[in-house]
């Protein structure tokens, strides 16, 4: 009998875990593939699942790291932002805002990173997921986007047209 009641509540605890899991990233506005009321929500396992990227950047304000993670364009394709959009606003947890065209996060390797060395970003450097420019292969988008629009604990993306 035990046995069944620890079976049984693994289960219950396993079930109740992926279905009230807390959404680490929720994008809103105009997109198109919606799981609530306001846009989609991610936990950290869903975003981590969509395609990586990595890329080696000197980070502002950690130095060289290797981040990996996935490519705001990749998330936008993923929920469906029209080609029309103009801009995307990364949400930090703090409610700070940082624009970004949507021709530059389509067009630039932009990420949320969630990995620094093949680590978890801890909250203490940003995590768990952090806006990452290509600054080191793309160094004008250090003229558009300067060192203060990296952007730490980012917990939503905002699409306009």
């Amino acid at each position: 009998m035990r046995k069944v009641f620890l079976a049984v509540t693994l289960v219950v605890v396993l079930f109740g875990t992926l279905i009230f899991a807390d959404p680490a990233l929720t994008v809103s506005g105009t997109i198109a593939l919606k799981n609530t009321d306001s846009g989609f929500a991610f936990t950290l396992d869903e975003v981590k699942a969509l395609a990586a990227t990595s890329y080696q950047v000197t980070d502002p304000w950690l130095g060289d790291k290797l981040y990996e993670g996935v490519t705001l364009s990749e998330i936008l394709k993923y929920v469906g932002v029209p080609s029309s959009a103009k801009k995307v606003f990364v949400i930090c947890s703090d409610k700070k805002e940082f624009e970004i065209a949507y021709t530059d996060a389509v067009q630039f390797p932009i990420m949320l990173a969630y990995n620094a060395k093949s680590r978890a970003i801890p909250a203490s450097q940003g995590g768990p997921l952090k806006l990452v420019y290509p600054i080191n292969d793309f160094p004008q988008v250090l003229k558009i986007y300067p060192a203060e629009n990296w952007a730490w604990y980012v917990v939503g993306i905002r699409v306009e047209m």
